[in-house]
């Protein structure tokens, strides 16, 4: 009687272990899925069209304006639309920054649930602003409104959230899949440069146009 009451209180510690154990594993599963996917879907993509745009904002004003002074960059598109600072800047806007922005932007919209924030961080509100802003603008100017400029500017601190970002969930992967990683952690979703531009390097703060 005895062995067969030990028998069974063994068989439940299994059983109770077993499911506990498998739980634990899917868990950690879903865990390491859903890390892999940020990476790789959102703030991996984010990073790099937030950097491709900076590169090509900077090489943009570099060929046209006065290389470090952006805010004469800006003064001249302002000051003469029809200038040939400003048809660098509406040929480069058409052709590469603003589709850079525009996939960054569907990166945030199709991805938002690899979000960890509770809420969406008002960087990337103002930068999905800033696109819909560009539309309009790059619209006035297929009517022949050359004078026309976004009011909503690009946020500079999208790049530190999208670095920041991608560090931390790498870090976690790292942790997940028991890599050493000797970096620390950072972290927390963290909005204007030029309409279309790139966020400026850290203490390079750009014009707005």
């Amino acid at each position: 009687m005895l062995k067969d009451y030990i028998g069974v209180l063994l068989a439940l510690a299994g059983y109770t272990f077993t499911t506990w154990h498998e739980r634990t594993l899917q868990q950690r599963e879903g865990r390491i899925d859903r890390v892999n996917r940020q990476v790789r879907l959102l703030f991996g993509p984010l990073l790099a069209c937030v950097n491709s745009s900076k590169a090509a904002y900077e090489a943009m004003a570099g060929q046209h304006g006065l290389p470090g002074r952006p805010e004469a960059f800006a003064h001249s598109i302002r000051s003469d639309p029809e200038g040939p600072e400003a048809q660098a800047y509406r040929r480069w806007m058409k052709e590469v920054l603003q589709p850079l922005n525009e996939r960054a932007a569907a990166l945030v919209f199709e991805h938002s649930d690899l979000l960890d924030a509770a809420t969406i961080s008002p960087v990337l509100l103002r930068f999905i602003a800033h696109v819909a802003a560009n539309r309009v603008m790059l619209s006035e100017w297929e009517r022949g409104n050359l004078a026309a400029f976004s009011t909503i500017g690009f946020p500079d601190e999208l790049h530190h959230l999208a670095s920041s970002e991608l560090k931390r969930v790498k870090g976690l992967q790292a942790t997940l899949l028991g890599i050493p990683n000797d970096e620390p952690e950072g972290g927390g979703e963290r909005g204007a440069a030029p309409a279309g531009g790139a966020a400026g390097a850290a203490g390079a703060p750009r014009s707005k146009l």
